[in-house]
């Protein structure tokens, strides 16, 4: 895990309060492994951009598996959020056109299969519609969009009369939910041009 990315990624979030002394406390001294609890307690209490950097890594590494069970879903849902902004920040070091592998890889740790948790992380739903927009507009593939971006995606199994469907989801920090706010938008206002404003892109692909 690069570290350098980490205090970038808070900058990029909201500005919240001071927590000086449980920053002072955490940064004084990593936690040892009974003290886990509480580092993921006092992560799950702090505003994103007053978490300390140092300590980011740590955080990631806790096997929620130890954690108490009213935990777990909060834990998951800040990790995925942390994992969301670094790939967005990451993002826009790599400049407005992308150049995703072919068989790109995605974390484990960076996917969820819970609309829940995707919610609480501060990913919003997007309809199959948006997607297809953002694809066409930006030249990139749905695994691209999961790679490259945020894109998200839950199955949903067939149940009574509502048959096997899908729930897509983008973080809101992401610079594609530009192009899904222009979709809503379509016919409502006049549109602006997202390759003119520098919007990313993926690069066209050898044949």
């Amino acid at each position: 895990m690069a570290r350098s990315l980490w205090p970038a990624l808070l900058i990029l979030s909201l500005p919240a309060a001071a927590w000086a002394g449980a920053l002072a406390e955490l940064k004084a001294e990593a936690p040892a492994a009974d003290d886990k609890v509480k580092l993921v307690q006092a992560f799950l209490d702090m505003p994103t951009a007053e978490l300390p950097a140092d300590l980011v890594p740590e955080f990631l590494a806790v096997d929620p598996a130890t954690l108490p069970e009213k935990l777990r879903e909060p834990f998951a849902a800040k990790r995925l959020e942390l994992y969301a902004l670094k790939q967005i920040v990451g993002g826009k070091k790599r400049g407005a056109v992308r150049m995703p592998e072919e068989n790109c890889a995605i974390e484990k740790e960076a996917k969820a299969d819970s609309a829940r948790i995707l919610m609480m992380a501060g990913f919003g739903p997007i309809t199959e519609d948006e997607e297809r927009f953002v694809m066409d507009k930006t030249n990139c593939t749905e695994r691209d969009l999961m790679c490259e971006f945020s894109l998200q995606i839950v199955g949903v199994k067939a149940a009574k009369k509502k048959p096997a469907h899908r729930l897509l989801f983008l973080h809101l920090r992401d610079p594609l939910m530009a192009l899904v706010g222009q979709y809503r938008e379509m016919g409502r206002v006049k549109q602006t041009n997202f390759f003119g404003i520098g919007g990313p892109v993926c690069a066209p692909r050898l044949k």
